[in-house]
């Protein structure tokens, strides 16, 4: 039940994406509408690790305004990434994929991941500051778990460059 929730919130949060990459910008509704599903699909995260981690009072204490803040550094490159996503679902629709612009999507997909990754590390020792190792090791587990299934999603919702 969590997880269809969980992918209709991504599902729905892929599409406006893809609708606002069409019309070229953003309405307020949709606006409004890509706000409340980043929202469930954030809601559903903090569920997850709220379920499976079984914090102490005390780890739950200094574990989650840690954990907003990770979450807003996360979500910085994510905007990186939707704001790309969207940039190649607009020239894909207007036939408007160059060269070019194939070697800079590239370079930028490294870019995020290494920011991605650059902000699981630093917030690595922080983590390990809180919470014991095995407790750490879950958490980025189950991190590695819900940021595959938007990954997955992603790759379901984007279509391929067409080299012909």
């Amino acid at each position: 039940m969590k997880t269809t929730k969980f992918v209709f919130a991504l599902s729905s949060l892929l599409i406006s994406g893809a609708l606002l990459a069409e019309e070229g910008g953003s309405t307020p509704a949709m606006s409004s509408e890509v706000q409340r599903s980043r929202e469930m699909v954030q809601e559903f995260r903090t569920e997850t690790i709220r379920s499976e981690m079984h914090f102490t009072d005390k780890e739950a204490a200094d574990f989650w305004p840690l954990y907003e803040k990770y979450r807003a550094s996360h979500l910085e490159v994510m905007d990186r990434l939707a704001a790309q996503i969207a940039e190649y679902l607009r020239r894909y629709n207007d036939a408007d994929l160059t060269n070019a612009y194939a070697d800079q999507m590239i370079k930028d997909h490294f870019d995020i991941q290494r920011s991605l990754l650059k902000v699981q590390e630093t917030y690595l020792s922080k983590f390990r500051k809180v919470l014991p190792a095995m407790q750490v090791a879950r958490f980025y587990q189950l991190e590695n778990k819900l940021n595959a299934d938007v990954n997955a999603q992603l790759a379901l919702a984007v279509p391929l460059v067409d080299p012909s």
